[in-house]
């Protein structure tokens, strides 16, 4: 995986949450968060993608962080519709 695609969020509009990825322990875990953990956690406006993507990058380092301790404890999960398991960040973990 490149730096670029690590950098990359992607958003999930039938969902509402931003997709990204983080590195733990050399591996590259999916992770999502969804537009309401935006919105009451970290400022976003709105629930629309791009105040979504605003409040993302401008806490972009707490979100992380937040990704990685979720990581650490197992909190993953798993949908039928991902082949991976992933990170999920919703306002309760936060």
């Amino acid at each position: 995986m490149s730096l670029d695609d690590r950098d990359t969020i992607d958003w999930d509009a039938e969902d509402d949450r931003l997709w990204f990825h983080v590195d733990h322990r050399g591996l590259s875990i999916p992770c999502c968060i969804d537009a309401l953990c935006l919105y009451f956690a970290f400022g976003a406006l709105t629930l629309h993608e791009i105040d979504a993507t605003h409040a993302y990058v401008s806490r972009r380092g707490w979100i992380h962080s937040a990704a990685l301790g979720k990581a650490g404890r197992g909190g993953f999960e798993r949908r039928p519709e991902r082949p991976q398991v992933f990170v999920h960040l919703t306002a309760r973990d936060v």
